[in-house]
């Protein structure tokens, strides 16, 4: 009876195969770029495939305004969620593996992303209670040719339409102008990036006016801007 015990006691927990490949998923998903780094466009783009997940779609997906919002939000709290995790969030509260009632009513708010994020910062302090101490592996990411990069803006752009959160947008701008495909009116690029984020300006909150001033006396922030502007004109012209 007593050696029962002692092997009922020094024998591990083990994981079924679901919660195996849980395990695993959650692993890789660290290893992934944290959103800090990435173009809004992007993580704005998770957002939404991780609504579609929970049912939401059509006229019900929250508008481009309370995305953007959503997206600030996440970057003010969660500012070192990797782009992996916010994926799996979704993930697991569409199959209903948080701890929480993930039926969204096809009302997705504020309130709904942070209370399906709160409960995966519980679901990875208990995962992180399974992984064994191990050298965390390092990302290592694949090389990417300009074809692709020229390729990922464009679709960006002409799904989100936001000059300035092209993915690869400074890159791609160097990569046209050397091949000779962009040809740039610097003057007029200037006063239409002036225009818009006086536009925006004008819109915004307090802070918002503040942060857009300050960004408009940084010159290296204002070269960049320009070549994301030139980039959007280009793909307009292909658009049509």
């Amino acid at each position: 009876m007593q050696n029962a015990e002692q092997n009922s006691i020094s024998t591990p927990i083990r994981l079924t195969n679901s919660e195996e490949l849980d395990l695993e998923r959650f692993k890789l998903s660290r290893t992934s770029q944290p959103i800090s780094v990435l173009s809004g466009a992007l993580v704005v783009d998770e957002l939404i495939n991780g609504m579609q997940k929970l049912g939401v779609k059509g006229d019900k997906m929250p508008t481009n305004a309370d995305l953007l919002i959503m997206y600030k939000s996440i970057m003010e709290e969660y500012p070192n969620i990797k782009v992996g995790e916010l994926s799996l969030a979704f993930d697991l509260a569409a199959k209903g593996k948080l701890d929480i009632d993930a039926e969204t009513y096809q009302n997705f708010s504020m309130i709904y992303l942070h209370r399906i994020l709160r409960a995966f910062a519980r679901y990875g302090m208990q995962k992180l209670n399974d992984i064994k101490p191990v050298v965390e592996s390092k990302w290592n990411p694949r090389f990417v040719t300009d074809d692709e990069k020229i390729e990922t803006a464009f679709d960006c752009y002409k799904k989100f339409r936001i000059w300035d959160a092209i993915v690869f947008g400074v890159d791609v701008f160097h990569i046209l102008h050397k091949q000779g495909r962009i040809i740039v009116d610097a003057e007029n690029t200037y006063d239409k990036v002036i225009r818009s984020m006086n536009d925006r300006m004008f819109d915004g909150s307090r802070q918002d006016k503040i942060d857009i001033k300050n960004k408009m006396k940084d010159d290296d922030y204002m070269e960049n801007q320009c070549y994301r502007m030139a980039v959007a004109d280009y793909f307009d012209k292909l658009i049509k």
